[in-house]
């Protein structure tokens, strides 16, 4: 079984989409306290949501350390990263036992490459060293430069030759991986159901902001902003496309509260008419998906690289990390949405 560890929701979903896509079955933990009955499953995937974003670094050490606990001693382990190498991932590194580790976090069909070592491409103004995220671990990892998927996949069969006991990356390794695993079997879309559909974008990202402005202008959505992600419950009615924006307001607020104040906000009024959400940031798809009481799910595929689709309660899940995606992503998951009749 292979095992994925993200830090953070959006991470656990879009590493793990690659494997559903092809069919291996794909459970996702959304805490580490549902991954007993998500192992109960018997899942040729695994994937979990450490919740070590948000948290500081001796936690999120912690936080890993418990994880691993929990887990079977023959799993394969693929410790998912932020391609911009954000988050604890020397002190998480602290608490994973490992001999030696592959680390390409590049997503070469995104436009993010390593090359010299650095993280360069889209969405990274200066490029960013791999091996100084990793501290003391560097010297335990091969660090190759990765351009496209050939050369990712090339790298991917040389470490595993060599014996290494750790995978450390993103997407672009993640489908390189899937692809092994699976005798490169092509990756099947989830359909998006038609129907009402509701954006809740805590991401403050440069990435997600041209994304909005992009749906906003296709698709004229009804438009709720939330100054720090606060809502009242009349803001979500009678909306085919609706997009809720966290926005700043007077004072100055945590990433994690203006989370819980969006999920407040659109729960249950703004989700319960919906037939699909879409959560874009971390710490927002976290929060959402827990106070609608979620704790663990089927990954069913992805709807476009990258975006894995699942259904819980009645509704289709989309999660998506702040800097995915192209300026199109949300107003091409929203033409799916209005296919029927819109």
């Amino acid at each position: 079984m292979l095992v994925i560890l993200a830090d953070d929701l959006t991470g656990t979903l879009d590493a793990a989409a690659p494997f559903a896509a092809r069919g291996l079955t794909v459970e996702v933990a959304l805490t580490p306290a549902a991954i007993p009955g998500a192992l109960a499953d018997g899942p040729d995937v695994l994937s979990i949501n450490v919740r070590s974003r948000e948290v500081g670094a001796a936690a999120a050490q912690a936080a890993t350390r418990a994880v691993l606990a929990a887990l079977p001693a023959d799993a394969v382990r693929f410790k998912k990263v932020d391609s911009r190498l954000k988050g604890h991932i020397a002190a998480e590194l602290d608490g994973t036992p490992f001999r030696a580790a592959l680390v390409a976090p590049a997503i070469p069909d995104f436009g993010r490459i390593v090359q010299g070592g650095k993280v360069t491409g889209f969405g990274v103004d200066v490029p960013i060293p791999v091996a100084g995220r990793l501290g003391p671990h560097a010297e335990k990892a091969r660090i190759p430069d990765t351009a496209d998927m050939p050369e990712m996949a090339s790298e991917l069969e040389a470490a595993l030759a060599a014996g290494i006991d750790l995978l450390v990356g993103a997407r672009g390794l993640a489908e390189a991986l899937a692809r092994r695993m699976t005798g490169d079997a092509p990756a099947i879309g989830a359909p998006v159901p038609a129907g009402p559909g509701l954006f809740v974008i805590g991401s403050r990202d440069t990435i997600t902001l041209a994304q909005i402005d992009h749906l906003r202008l296709r698709h004229a959505p009804a438009y709720r902003a939330a100054p720090n992600g606060r809502l009242t419950p009349d803001h979500c009615a009678g909306s085919v496309l609706t997009l809720v924006q966290a926005v700043p307001g007077e004072d100055e607020v945590s990433s994690l509260e203006v989370a819980h104040h969006l999920a407040s906000g659109v729960f249950p009024g703004c989700v319960e008419p919906s037939a699909t959400l879409v959560l874009s940031g971390g710490a927002t798809a976290e929060a959402v998906l827990e106070r609608m009481g979620i704790h663990r799910f089927r990954l069913m595929g992805e709807c476009m690289p990258g975006l894995g689709v699942a259904f819980a309660n009645g509704h289709c899940i989309i999660a998506k990390s702040g800097g995915f995606g192209g300026a199109e992503t949300l107003s091409e998951i929203a033409a799916q949405m209005l296919r029927d009749g819109g």
